[in-house]
């Protein structure tokens, strides 16, 4: 007796890519917000394992590095509003998300310029 093959349906999966570059982009902004505060905490860390946080110069970069963090967990509420994890629903208006990523992206400038990212370490500030 031959093998008999079922019939082909002709239903095949269809992928959306519109909800694949959605969950990319999420997923790469969490990844910069977790790093960003990563290297946030690790230079208050070194400010404090350094005593220079207990000079004028590192007191002064302990606040600016604390209102990054602020800055931060702001993101970090914005993307969990993307994400839908949150009390409200993922928005699905393509206006407001780009505009929840545009203010993900300004927090995240804000934090750059407060944190010092791309110049001198707080390790080479004077003891």
């Amino acid at each position: 007796m031959p093998d008999v093959k079922p019939p082909s349906t002709g239903t095949h999966s269809v992928v959306d890519l519109h909800g694949a570059r959605r969950a990319r982009r999420l997923d790469l902004y969490r990844n910069r917000l977790n790093q960003r505060q990563q290297d946030t905490r690790a230079n208050l860390v070194t400010l404090y394992e350094g005593g220079t946080l207990f000079t004028p110069d590192g007191t002064q970069q302990g606040r600016s590095l604390l209102k990054a963090l602020q800055l931060l967990q702001r993101a970090g509420t914005r993307l969990e509003e993307l994400s839908g994890d949150g009390l409200l629903p993922a928005p699905s208006l393509s206006e407001r998300i780009d505009a929840l990523y545009d203010e993900v992206d300004g927090l995240f400038t804000r934090c750059d310029r407060l944190t010092g990212r791309g110049t001198a370490s707080v390790a080479r500030l004077p003891r």
